[in-house]
């Protein structure tokens, strides 16, 4: 809370300010809770003008409450789910994609986190209407796969918007990486470009490639750098009602990367491996982690030349 001092407003001088602070009245909090009597008797400041002080500062720093009808049409306004290409995977979700929510995709490599990403996008554009953001930091974003998807899913007259809401943006590193999620900030706040009224998910393919070689050599200094993207992608999630989408990795050993501290950042976490006993071409799929659903819940999807769909 802040501390009381000289013009915070408009009735508080150098002298009032000191006189305050003698008596112990040292944050707008402080001077709240006192009996304004108790203060004028203390400082010798006339009530009337602790009382008008006492208004001005409530005024200033109190919240107000809201109604609950507006708040709920603001809610509903500001919120929406994208459903992912797989029917079951939307049931096992709740419905998909959730705004001011991340959700993380982790497998191994060549499981289908890519392939299950361009699905998403084209998803996203044809089903949601919506613009995505593509952050691509290992070089796996393939325009003709993408143009492949949505060809044979909705023909060559949806293929040209289908790929015109698709932003690709590059990031090698971790520091291209925030300031990629800090430009997206700045367009949205400004509104100066059309394509990012529409922009309802942001997808980061992938976060292990940027994070984990800064968590070696200076240990600290890596792991602070993680804490502050992690910090910055949620910001951005829940200031703008994005949908986040993340791509993580697998070890050898199973465990996903980037260790207990980032199995806190995303609200819903993905498994994806490869199916035993199934064609070479089926994941399977489980739900680890959910900020809504029942855990543990796993479904089986096939990736084809549609890109990641439920098994026929």
């Amino acid at each position: 809370m802040s501390a009381i001092r000289k013009n915070l407003c408009s009735h508080i001088t150098e002298d009032v300010a000191g006189k305050l602070k003698s008596a112990g009245i040292k944050t707008v909090v402080d001077f709240v809770r006192m009996d304004m009597e108790h203060i004028a008797q203390e400082t010798t400041i006339p009530y009337k003008d602790l009382v008008v002080i006492r208004r001005l500062l409530l005024a200033q720093f109190s919240t107000f409450p809201v109604n609950c009808a507006d708040f709920y049409q603001t809610a509903i306004a500001s919120s929406s789910i994208i459903p992912t290409p797989v029917n079951k995977l939307n049931e096992l979700l709740e419905g998909g994609l959730y705004s001011s929510e991340i959700t993380e995709v982790a497998g191994e490599i060549s499981s289908g986190k890519t392939q299950f990403c361009l699905s998403c996008c084209v998803s996203a554009v044809s089903t949601a209407k919506q613009n995505i953001v593509y952050i691509d930091t290992c070089g796996g974003f393939s325009a003709d796969r993408l143009a492949g998807i949505a060809e044979v899913q909705y023909g060559e007259e949806q293929l040209e918007h289908i790929l015109q809401s698709v932003k690709v943006v590059e990031a090698h590193d971790i520091f291209q990486l925030m300031s990629a999620l800090e430009t997206v900030k700045e367009n949205m706040i400004k509104k100066d470009d059309p394509f990012y009224d529409l922009v309802k998910l942001i997808i980061v393919d992938s976060v292990t490639a940027v994070i984990y070689p800064s968590l070696g050599g200076q240990q600290m200094d890596g792991h602070g750098l993680m804490v502050q993207l992690s910090l910055k992608i949620k910001r951005l999630a829940a200031d703008f009602s994005l949908a986040v989408l993340i791509v993580n990795n697998v070890t050898g050993d199973g465990k996903v990367s980037l260790g207990k501290t980032w199995s806190h950042v995303p609200h819903n976490r993905l498994l994806l491996s490869l199916a035993r006993d199934q064609k070479p071409n089926v994941r399977e799929v489980v739900l680890v982690k959910s900020s809504k659903s029942a855990t543990g819940g796993k479904i089986m999807l096939e990736i084809t030349e549609k890109g990641t769909e439920d098994i026929k």
